[in-house]
């Protein structure tokens, strides 16, 4: 009797691991169509935070319109906080009329977009940096997947996640982590947690921050709101 009650123990056991370490690569790809998708549409509002608790708890606030419908018009400002400091305005990046405009605490620079490899007649999505893996490949860079509704949760592989975050071999992740939401094949929002430790030769730095972006606005962003002394810069 202890024998069966074991095995029905043993099973039930297998049963939920299983459970907790499923993959539906439909799930998976559909990450994936989405983000591409995303960066695809014709205007949006994005609006994001690094945190990263290795470097004395900083985060890195992003906020950003872009409009794609003739020529590329991008602005983006980054506000930056650390050990209790914060600097609202640390870098500010604009893309208007085939001219890229910088301003980094107040030092400002313009430059012509195509100097800095930057086409303004193509679309962002053309910069995303999983079109051309396979769908093998895709799905062969999460573990598991789970789903409940429009939120979709995965285990990333961390050595695969690793190995594209540096060739070289000196970042070994312990966990990564995903959760996006999506909606009519477009991502509303998503968070990426990544924990680890990058070494080196005889220096090693705890790796472990969360990107946490929301996404709106999608086509029907009129305009982006640019400084009025951009031609000043």
């Amino acid at each position: 009797m202890k024998k069966i009650i074991t095995l029905f123990m043993t099973f039930c056991l297998c049963l939920a691991l299983t459970g907790c370490q499923s993959k539906n690569n439909e799930d998976i790809l559909a990450f994936f169509s989405a983000f591409h998708n995303t960066l695809d549409t014709e205007s949006g509002t994005i609006e994001g935070s690094i945190e990263m608790a290795s470097i004395e708890n900083s985060v890195i606030d992003l906020h950003m319109q872009y409009r794609q419908v003739d020529d590329l018009q991008l602005a983006l400002r980054v506000d930056l906080e650390s050990g209790g400091n914060r600097q609202d305005d640390f870098l500010c990046f604009y893309i208007r009329d085939g001219k890229t405009y910088l301003n980094s605490m107040g030092t400002t620079s313009q430059s012509v977009a195509s100097n800095l490899g930057i086409d303004t007649h193509q679309k962002i999505s053309v910069k995303d940096p999983f079109m051309n893996f396979t769908d093998e490949e895709l799905t062969s860079l999460m573990e598991s997947s789970s789903r409940s509704g429009n939120t979709y949760s995965y285990t990333l592989d961390s050595q695969m996640i690793s190995t594209l975050l540096d060739s070289f071999g000196t970042v070994t992740l312990e966990e990564a982590t995903l959760e996006a939401v999506i909606e009519d094949n477009i991502l509303q929002e998503f968070t990426l947690h990544i924990v680890g430790s990058q070494n080196i030769e005889s220096d090693a730095a705890n790796v472990d921050f969360t990107i946490h972006c929301q996404i709106r606005d999608f086509n029907s962003l009129d305009q982006v709101n640019f400084p009025d002394n951009l031609t000043d810069y």
